[in-house]
């Protein structure tokens, strides 16, 4: 099943869910490069990527691929 990165707006723009799942993300950036921390309902930060992404495309593509580690 492909999951989807529902991004929020406003006061919670960095923050995000993964559609069908308890995953939440939020995205930070760093000069010209992007990165992102993973937890879920039962643990805060199980994953921080550090700000390593060239494009926002390609941290949510790292996203979709720890979960997918995971077994998500």
């Amino acid at each position: 099943m492909d999951r989807k990165i529902n991004w929020q707006k406003g006061s919670a723009f960095n923050h995000g869910y993964v559609e069908g799942t308890d995953y939440r993300v939020e995205r930070m950036r760093a000069e010209d490069k992007h990165g992102f921390l993973l937890s879920n309902s039962r643990l805060t930060y199980l994953y921080v990527s550090g700000c390593v992404y060239p494009s926002p495309a390609d941290r949510d593509a790292a996203i979709l691929q720890e979960l997918k580690k995971r077994g998500v």
